[in-house]
This record gives structure tokens, sequence and C-alpha cells, in this order.
């Protein structure tokens, strides 16, 4: 009877222990709509993460010698544990909602501290209690308490490869978070039943009651947003959704958008059969990409919702697409009508360029994704692994925010001095709008390029006369307090995080502005 109810106890740990690691990820993925994926955000999280537990240790320490032996104690902490767990997602957008304009860090700080910490509080109180309860010798003590941590981080092992690779990949966050808080709360109200003890009821009633709303999706949105397609993953929350075009079209015509963590990264003509973009400023990318000839082989380092794809077929390239994300290629299959014959690799952008025995003559970074960028690739060292597989005669393109004057032009003035330092010829090539509004398009080759040849017209723009016309002089872009971008030391999201704390403010703007309900 003893061995079998310490066996019970140590599977509770091991229910415990994963539960943490749930919460830890499904919290800090509950962010990106927000605050984004950012180094910042992954930040508060493990430390809110541990926050959360030496505050559970503590109390539950204190409970565990106020209440020695008293495993009901520990039954009714795991059910409100899981209670909270299931709550997660429910409560998420409520709560970031009132901290949106907060700071980047304060706000996911904040976000967290309010719905993710509690939970993890009560599991924190888990390990002591179970500790008291199983240990009646003093000389068993350290031998329980290894066990029942050993058995606990297990259990956040195996929890952490599963909702990293697999579930909530395949299943988002809001099923995952329920379930697991189920699972958690499951065997004590088992457990409590069994003393027939009618208090029990309420906490049960309050988890059936709390799951069921949680998994009740009320729409936030007017009925001109529709949502098509909606799911998380390794790059935070994907959406396609159809929606007007204010504020970016005169006529507002009805678009479709690829949105990943409430940014849009895509947006095509419903009306043009999505062949075209709304954005003018995608008229230029193919533009600058033109001055090839039909037939030159092309990387295309992030895929969004395949505009690019589409315009570089029109030019006769052959293209091949690295994506870290395979929702995203099946996304632009199906939603955005990308040709299926098209080679898409699911990868990490540097380590296929690492790894490929592939050339290119025309390599292009479009992985830059609001506040999250992949410092990697834009370093001296990832400017040397893509310059050993290009042809010639070749050229680089990045796609990058449209600020190159003053601190939230830091991050694009150092991405300018490292391709200098890399031994590039650089042409910024910025397309029309304020600086919040543009984009900055980096051309860089071992050559200098004539674009005087460069030719290419969108159904929907104005053909580009001269690109040179679009050139920023480079003798107004001052690198002096501009950094050399490093494997070793990496810089970039500092330098980036003021402008795209610009773009995250201005998205979430224009959101609520015209499609939440009022």
């Amino acid at each position: 009877m003893i061995h079998s109810k310490k066996s019970y106890f140590l599977l509770l740990s091991f229910l415990e222990g994963g539960a943490v690691m749930a919460c830890e990820l499904i919290g800090a993925k509950l962010l990106a709509p927000y605050f984004g994926t950012s180094l910042y955000v992954w930040a508060a999280a493990l430390a809110l993460t541990l926050g959360g537990l030496t505050l559970g240790y503590f109390i539950g320490g204190r409970l565990s010698k106020k209440y020695s032996g008293n495993a009901g104690l520990l039954y009714r902490i795991l059910i409100l544990a899981g209670l909270l767990l299931v709550l997660m997602p429910y409560s998420s957008d409520a709560i970031m909602g009132l901290t949106i304009n907060l700071s980047l860090e304060m706000g996911a700080i904040c976000s967290l501290m309010i719905f993710m910490l509690p939970p993890l509080m009560f599991m924190g109180m888990v390990s002591p209690i179970i500790i008291n309860l199983l240990t009646s010798e003093v000389n068993a003590a350290g031998n329980n308490a290894g066990n029942v941590y050993a058995i606990s981080t297990l259990g956040g092992i195996l929890m952490t490869f599963l909702m990293g690779f697999y579930i909530i990949p395949n299943f988002g966050l809001t099923y995952p978070a329920v379930i697991t808080g189920m699972i958690l709360a499951l065997l004590p109200c088992i457990s409590l039943l069994k003393t027939r003890n009618l208090k029990v009821v309420a906490p049960m009633v309050l988890l059936l009651l709390s799951s069921f709303l949680s998994l009740s999706s009320t729409n936030k949105f007017t009925d001109e947003y529709k949502v098509l397609y909606q799911s998380e993953g390794i790059l935070g929350q994907v959406k396609v959704v159809d929606h007007p075009s204010y504020e970016i079209t005169p006529d507002a015509r009805m678009g479709r958008g690829l949105i990943v963590n409430n940014t849009l990264q895509t947006y095509v003509g419903v009306a043009d059969d999505l062949k075209y973009s709304i954005w003018s400023w995608a008229n230029y990318f193919p533009t600058a990409a033109s001055i090839f000839p039909r037939g030159s082989k092309v990387l295309l380092l992030g895929l969004g919702g395949g505009t690019l794809v589409k315009q570089l077929d029109r030019l006769g390239f052959d293209t091949d697409v690295v994506e870290i994300d395979k929702r995203i290629a099946e996304v632009s299959y199906e939603y955005f009508n990308m040709d299926r014959s098209t080679n898409v690799v699911i990868d990490d952008a540097r380590h296929y360029v690492k790894t490929t025995s592939k050339k290119y003559d025309i390599v292009i970074f479009d992985t830059f994704l609001s506040e999250a960028v992949p410092e990697h690739l834009i370093t001296v060292e990832g400017f040397a692994d893509t310059k050993k597989i290009m042809n010639p005669g070749g050229m680089i393109m990045i796609n990058f925010y449209g600020f190159m004057e003053g601190e939230k032009g830091a991050a694009a003035r150092s991405v300018y001095k490292t391709l200098q330092h890399s031994g590039y010829k650089i042409e910024v090539l910025a397309t029309p709008g304020a600086d919040q509004n543009r984009n900055l398009i980096f051309l860089a080759s071992e050559q200098e390029k004539d674009f005087t040849k460069a030719s290419y017209k969108e159904p929907n723009f104005k053909k580009i006369a001269n690109l040179y016309d679009h050139f920023i002089d480079a003798r107004l872009i001052n690198t002096a307090d501009a950094r050399i971008l490093s494997d070793r030391k990496p810089q970039l999201a500092k330098l980036y995080t003021k402008a795209a704390k610009e773009w995250k403010k201005s998205y979430n703007a224009y959101y609520q502005k015209h499609f939440m309900k009022k």
C-alpha cells in the first residue's frame, strides 16, 4: 500500500513537470500575436517561469510544514494549477489587450505575470508537498527529494519535445492548454471524490466551465474580417484572412492576407485571382531583379504567401525557396495559388546555405518577421557562407524595414556596414512613403550593377521608369555609429527593436481601428 502510494505521488510529480513546460511554451507562444517572438519575449517567459516556480517552492515548503502529511492539500493545489492552465488561452487575449500599449518588454512581462505566473506558482508548490508526503524519516529526505525532482524534470523533458515538435505545430495552443490542465487535475479530482468530500464538486465544475470557455471561440472581429485559416506553430500564430485594404488602396479593395503574429506578411488582391500584390512596394523587388536574364538561378530565403515566387516565375527565373515553417508552404499552395511545382525546402535558411551544393545568381533574404529578426543570417560569417553559393556576378537582395536614420535606423545602417565589410558594393532601394511605411531593399554585389536595364511591370501599378530615382544617396548614409554584425556578437535584434516596435504598434492599431468589434 505504501509502495503504491509512493508510485502515485511520483506519477503526479511526473505530470506536474510536464505541465510546467507546457505552460511555459504555451505562455510564450500566446504572446506572439501581440508582442512577437523576439529574444525579449523568450527572456520574459523564462524569467517568469523561474519566478513562478521559486514562489511555489517557497510557499509549498511552508505549507508542507504547516499541513504535514495532508494529501488533500496536494490534490487541491494540482486542481487549481490545472484550472489556471486551462484558463490561459481564454484570459490571455483580454489581458494583452490591456497591456498592448506598454513597451514590448514591459507588456510581455506584465501579461505573463497575470496569466502564466499563477499556474506555475501552484505547480511549484507540488514538489515540496510530495517530498513531505513521502518522507517519514530524516535520512530518507535527500533520496525522496532527488527522486521527486528527477521524475518531475523527466516529465518536463518529454513534454518539451512533444509540445515543440508535435503537439503545438499540429494542434495549436488552446487544445493543448486545456487538455494538459485537465490531465493535471483529473487524478487529484478522482482522489478527492474517493473521500466523498462534496467540496470537490466546486473545483471540478469550475474546471469543466473554464474548459468550455477556452474551447468556445468568440468572434472579436467584424464581419469584414473573414478568417480562412488559423494555426500555431514554429513561427507563432499564422492566419489567412480576407479583409478590405483600408488605408492601403483608395478603393479599399478586398485583399487576402497572410498574417503572422498579427503582422501582415503578404497581401494580394482577391479580384486579381491572388496573383498580384496590393502593396506597391512589392513591385520594386522584381524590378531590381529583372536586370538578370531569364533562366537565372534564384534562392529565396523566406516564402511568405508566395507573391515574390510568382513574380520571379514571371521573370522566367528558376527559383528554390527555403522556409522554416511547413505551414507557410501549405498555406501558400492552398490559399494563395502558388504553383505546386515550386521547389520549397523546409529548413533553416542559414543551415541550407551552409549545406547546399547548388549555385545561384541571386540570393534573396525575405526572412524578417515583425520584431523577430533571424540575426544569424545577417552577419559577416553569414554573408561569407552566402558568397560561397553565388555564381560570379551574382547579387544579394535583402528586404528590410524602412528606417535608415536616427535610433530606429541603427539596424539598417549596421546591415549596410556589414555588407561593406564583407566586400560588397551596395545600393539601397527605398520604396515610396514615409520611413515607417516603406521598405528598404539592399542590393549587394561584388561588381557594380547597371540598373538602367531594369524592366518589370505589375498590372496594378505604373512601370518604374528609372530605378535610380529610388536609390538612397550613399553619401547620406552615416555608418560611424553602426556595428559590424558577427556570429559571436549578434547585435541586430537589439538594434532592430525600436523599428520593430513601431511596425508592430502600427499593425495592431490598424486592425483595432478597422476590424475589431467595438
